[in-house]
């Protein structure tokens, strides 16, 4: 011991004289070598898109990283606070995904603020594989660091309006469920949440699922390692899961949370699930809006979704309580003139004596003060390049084929399209699937077999509390079983029957005029 620290002693004796040695004896100006002197670097310019900055987490004991997108002015509107929107990324995807080769969500952004969206702090955290939740056993607390670490970081380090109503969460895939499992279990936080393509699975999908990925991707996470069958489900999966959290028990704290989710109909597994999260929310009385639109597990649905979502967003981050998917519904409509004999045709249509027809299909249910909003509310927008004339139809006094000869006699057409409500849309579901170019249906009855074929583009909407629910799931189910090109669209209801109709209507509008 005595020899090794002599050793130790007689190394640090010689690098300490090493290093307080002089250097050779120089007189100033010795040296003719010139010196170039250093330009300190410009100071970069403000970037409104500022990647991968680091969170030392605590919780975590490791780095995450985020995201952020500014607003355009928010480095000279000094005395301007923000909302701030939480978007969460898929499975293997991270911070930078969302402004990938593939999604551009900054494009829509800027886009949405072209037409008035309100400027707001985009953040995209680093999720890892996390699903954004804590892990049953404590190991890796990631929900825990979301609220009690990032969001009080971001809130400290800009300009937000820090509280709930002026925050909301949004993600595709994993970060759909992680969106959807933060606002579940913290809606003090968040005042709107839109999971898309929510990676999510029913209790038999979970009992089904191979050894391997129960293993690596939810039990790992839920609880139930090792565990086959009813094993998996366990009760920290249940406090988790959505299909089981939105129970009756939990609707006063979660509804005060606007609910928007949206799914592709190609999904198959995913669509599955995402429909029985609806229905149960339906069943349990939720308002919320679900969309079923034509795509896969992919940004053809989650970049054109924003569209909406960003909207949705501000509208209740502004302080409304009620968001309608077209502003123009939220006007009183003006009262359109019809004809003698109850239709409407566009100046278009007069001109050229032929057009588009629509049929407005009801069954003794609509009053003529009813169809003059409706006719107004379909025909706010842009018309056909050819004209349009819409065609009031009551199956009550004869029936659609009737109807649909009678008016072909007065008013020639190049195309039909149909407009079902209620027990009307029955009568137009009856009829051989070639007879219209496409159909649109709000709240519709269907009978037990609608006539639907691969070909048909059918396109409707409800609202989460109408009676005619099960009608809407019958055509919904025969849409996908047939291959036929559709969109379902469920929005929250309003008191105003009429209104909830063009409401409906707004948000299928847009497949009208195309």
């Amino acid at each position: 011991m005595r020899f090794r620290f002599l050793y130790i002693l007689g190394a640090v004796l010689i690098l300490t004289s090493g290093s307080c040695s002089k250097p050779n004896d120089k007189k100033e100006g010795d040296d003719k070598t010139p010196v170039t002197p250093v330009t300190p670097p410009e100071p970069e310019g403000f970037k409104r898109y500022q990647k991968d900055l680091v969170l030392n987490s605590k919780i975590l004991r490791e780095y995450v990283k985020y995201s952020v997108y500014l607003p355009e002015d928010y480095e000279t509107a000094t005395d301007t606070r923000y909302s701030v929107v939480y978007m969460l990324h898929g499975l293997g995807d991270n911070n930078n995904s969302w402004n990938g080769d593939y999604l551009h969500a900054n494009s829509k952004i800027l886009g949405q603020e072209s037409l008035g969206l309100s400027k707001m702090i985009y953040v995209f955290p680093q999720g890892f594989a996390s699903y954004y939740c804590n892990f049953y056993d404590g190991s890796y607390n990631y929900m825990d660091m979301f609220v009690n670490e990032l969001i009080p970081l971001i809130d400290k380090e800009y300009r937000t309006i820090p509280d709930r109503e002026h925050r909301s969460i949004t993600g595709y895939s994993m970060g759909g469920f992680g969106a959807c499992a933060l606002a579940e279990k913290h809606p003090e936080m968040f005042i709107a949440c839109a999971p898309l393509s929510m990676s999510v699975r029913t209790d038999w999908q979970y009992l089904e699922e191979s050894q391997s990925g129960w293993e690596n991707q939810w039990g790992i996470i839920f609880g139930g390692l090792g565990q086959t069958g009813e094993g998996r489900i366990t009760e920290y999966y249940k406090q988790h899961c959505p299909i089981h959290y939105f129970n009756a028990e939990n609707k006063e704290q979660l509804s005060t949370v606007h609910w928007y989710l949206i799914c592709g109909d190609d999904e198959k597994n995913l669509l599955y699930s995402n429909d029985q999260l609806h229905c149960v929310m339906r069943d349990n009385g939720y308002a919320h809006e679900y969309r079923v639109v034509d795509g896969g597990h992919s940004s053809s649905v989650w970049n054109p979704a924003l569209d909406e979502v960003l909207p949705m967003f501000d509208y209740y981050m502004n302080g409304v309580t009620r968001w309608s998917p077209n502003p123009e519904t939220d006007v009183n409509p003006a009262v359109v003139t019809r004809n003698e004999d109850g239709t409407f045709a566009s100046n278009k249509y007069k001109e050229n004596g032929t057009g588009t027809a629509l049929y407005i299909v009801h069954k003794n249910e609509l009053s003529d003060s009813a169809l003059d909003r409706i006719m107004y509310a379909a025909c706010a927008d842009s018309a056909f390049d050819s004209g349009y004339v819409m065609l009031p139809c009551d199956v009550s006094e004869k029936t659609l084929s009737e109807w649909m000869s009678y008016w072909d006699a007065k008013y020639p057409n190049t195309k039909k399209l149909v407009l079902g409500y209620g027990e009307g849309a029955k009568d137009a579901l009856a009829l051989p699937s070639g007879t219209f170019k496409r159909s649109y249906y709000v709240n519709p009855s269907t009978g037990d077999k609608p006539n639907v074929a691969r070909d048909q583009e059918i396109y409707f909407c409800g609202t989460d509390d109408d009676s005619n629910y099960q009608g809407m799931n019958t055509l919904y189910n025969a849409c996908k079983n047939n291959g036929a090109k559709f969109e379902y669209r469920i929005v929250n209801a309003y008191k105003d029957p009429v209104y909830n109709i063009l409401l409906s209507i707004s948000a299928i509008k847009s497949y009208i005029y195309y």
